[in-house]
């Protein structure tokens, strides 16, 4: 349908992109992963004239939440996150903000989601699906018209988030992008939490995991 523009923004310590999607006509707008720098995303709403809505979080490490508060307190919107991250909002060692930089980033979320939750926002419906793995309430955000989904750190242009870290789980994060995102129609456009953008057709070809399910199977 192509009603929706996205702004992409890479910011923070850990080079984290923000996108600000917003409706043609009504000029509202989400933001997805505010990661840092409140005064830079503020500036880009407010020059094109945008209307926040809300804030979708796909998972709750420090380099997604950090200019969070500074929106809120501008705009304030509602944040969403899967109910099992909500707990790493509040942590910051759970978050990784505290090994990572030194500091604690904490906010909290107003709607706690469950997988296959709809939202309504931008004049469209907007599925939460639940792709445990990077972390344990590691989220997509998927609109089916118009063919977007923001994968946060599940998955990446040919790669995929680590598993290493507080809640990760490498056989979870596995069976989620095969079962969840790589079924998908392959023109869907996945929007990453870091580096480029790519598809599901893409990834279908040549992301590790859909190789390493095609020779091994997976693990239930």
């Amino acid at each position: 349908m192509n009603n929706i523009g996205i702004y992409v923004m890479t910011l923070g310590p850990v080079q984290t992109n923000v996108y600000i999607a917003y409706n043609k006509e009504s000029l509202e707008c989400l933001i997805v992963d505010p990661s840092a720098q409140g005064d830079a995303i503020i500036n880009v709403i407010e020059e094109n004239k945008l209307k926040p809505m809300a804030i979708l979080l796909t998972h709750g490490h420090f380099d997604h939440i950090m200019a969070v508060n500074d929106l809120v307190k501008r705009y304030n919107i509602k944040v969403y996150i899967s109910k099992h991250d909500d707990e790493m909002l509040s942590d910051s060692h759970k978050s990784g903000g505290r090994s990572f930089i030194g500091n604690g980033y904490i906010t909290k979320a107003d709607v706690l989601l469950d997988d296959g939750d709809i939202l309504n926002l931008l004049g469209t419906d907007i599925k939460f699906i639940a792709t445990p793995g990077h972390t344990k309430g590691s989220g997509c955000y998927y609109i089916e018209d118009e063919k977007l989904l923001f994968s946060g750190d599940t998955v990446f242009r040919e790669d995929c988030g680590r598993t290493d870290l507080y809640g990760g789980d490498n056989p979870s994060i596995i069976k989620s992008i095969y079962e969840k995102v790589l079924t998908l129609p392959e023109d869907v456009n996945i929007l990453p939490g870091h580096m480029e953008m790519t598809t599901v057709g893409h990834e279908k070809k040549y992301n590790p995991v859909a190789i390493y399910v095609q020779e091994h199977g997976i693990n239930r």
